[in-house]
């Protein structure tokens, strides 16, 4: 009883989930569409890709990328690398394990070459780089895996978001320039012993796993057949990466997806749509939102709406793994966040 009180208590989302799912079977009990409709895709598709990201995480496969920061001579260029690293992981494994990867590796880069004073900014760098590039693929957050889905005649969900992705990797270039001010001239000298064991082949595994993972995300393949397969694979090749997995959140979000189908909302705008997924996060607001909505539109709201406060999967554990740094990093983020959102929500506008 004591594990599962610790468990419950360090995965607090998950009770919270049943609580509310248990409210939501109060209110209207689930029919058979409500059960089929509660994105059984997401979650499978959702433990592929983590599970993927965090067997390439064992293996050091991510260390290999400060052997390319230690060859770079200027501040801006080393910024620029992480900023646009950070924009890759966010569109393939999610904006949430892209921090968890990005963020350390910047604290541990800039602490290495004596450039504490950066650290809050570039960090904002990075959970706003991850963001953005979040916004190009379904694998870039629970709530595009649930809304690209199911788009139907709007096209696929690439066309959809591109040109507000262009205009992200746009800000991106620039994000350095902000973090750096009046130093955009700085050098940096970098000499760190890199870290790269690990086996090749569980690397190379592991990459085929992520690229089949997100060609299902996108609608590639069958999300049950890749999944049983995967567990075929691990089941041979690594038994233990089933643990890896946070199981907790995917099935939050289906509880969620259940106490979501009990409730009834009026059509809303897009400017509400932003607004409401800047105060409960992207995943809620677009299980309660996507009924009533029109899914293309929902889902450039939820993606401009994850910027801004610290409410989104990206930037709250940013925000924990900055100790006393918090308020700074808080403060950056959002004088950084805000205009980009505000940007790019006029040019969703315009669409």
């Amino acid at each position: 009883m004591n594990r599962i009180g610790g468990y419950l208590r360090s995965h607090w989302y998950l009770p919270l989930s049943i609580l509310l799912a248990l409210i939501g079977i109060a209110m209207r009990m689930p029919q058979g569409e409500d059960i089929v409709g509660l994105g059984w895709d997401v979650f499978f598709t959702f433990p592929l890709i983590y599970v993927s990201y965090a067997g390439l995480r064992r293996e050091k496969a991510f260390s290999l990328m400060r052997s390319f920061l230690s060859m770079i001579r200027f501040s801006y260029a080393v910024l620029l690398f992480i900023g646009l690293f950070s924009y890759a992981l966010g569109a393939l494994i999610t904006s949430y394990a892209a921090v968890l990867v990005m963020v350390p590796m910047a604290i541990s880069t800039l602490k290495g070459a004596e450039r504490e004073r950066y650290i809050p900014s570039t960090v904002a760098l990075v959970v706003l780089s991850a963001s953005l590039g979040s916004m190009l693929l379904p694998s870039g957050s629970l709530a595009n895996l649930y809304i690209a889905p199911r788009l139907g005649e709007a096209g696929t969900m690439i066309m959809t978001m591109l040109p507000l992705s262009l205009a992200g990797l746009a800000f991106v270039l620039i994000l350095p320039l902000a973090v750096l001010g009046r130093d955009v001239r700085d050098e940096i000298f970098l000499h760190e012993e890199i870290d790269t064991e690990g086996s090749k082949s569980m690397r190379m595994l592991y990459v085929c796993m992520m690229i089949i993972a997100v060609l299902t995300a996108a609608g590639t393949f069958f999300w049950m057949d890749i999944f049983i397969l995967f567990m075929a694979v691990l089941l041979i090749f690594d038994r233990k990466a089933l643990l890896s997995v946070n199981w907790a959140i995917p099935a939050s979000f289906m509880l969620l997806s259940l106490f979501a189908s009990s409730i009834d909302l009026d059509t809303v705008g897009m400017a509400s749509e932003i607004g409401i997924t800047e105060i409960i996060g992207s995943t809620l607001s677009s299980l309660l939102l996507l009924p009533s909505s029109d899914p293309a539109r929902l889902l450039r709201s939820v993606n401009i709406g994850s910027l801004g406060l610290m409410t989104s999967m990206a930037a709250f554990p940013a925000f924990m793994m900055m100790g006393k740094e918090r308020g700074r990093f808080a403060i950056r983020y959002l004088l950084m966040s805000l205009p980009i959102a505000s940007a790019l929500a006029l040019i969703a506008l315009s669409i």
